[in-house]
């Protein structure tokens, strides 16, 4: 409470809306301030679980990576011996390349 007039013992009305209002902007200041704080707390909150969440689940994440490439060589390999079984040559001629006579 900075600033404040001595209270004197005979109030008027004047005195007394004052007084309130500078109460009531002082609870506002404390209103927004804690309401800042609990906005920046659930903000980082929220950020922590997600980093957390992420990290936890980065092995599993990267054995799905592994394993997808996995099964593409396993599959490009699969359409070589096929293709050229087949004769069809059509990884050649999906790549650009002309056709093996």
């Amino acid at each position: 409470m900075k600033n404040q007039r001595k209270i004197r013992p005979n109030l008027t009305n004047y005195d007394v809306l004052e007084i309130l209002e500078r109460e009531l902007r002082e609870a506002e200041k404390r209103i927004v301030q804690r309401t800042t704080i609990a906005i920046l707390a659930a903000i980082f909150g929220l950020g922590l679980f997600i980093f957390v969440f992420v990290s936890s689940h980065e092995a599993t994440i990267k054995n799905y990576a592994a394993e997808a490439m996995r099964k593409a060589f396993e599959t490009e390999r699969a359409i070589h011996i096929i293709d050229e079984a087949a004769g069809t040559n059509f990884l050649e001629q999906s790549k650009g390349a002309r056709p093996r006579s």
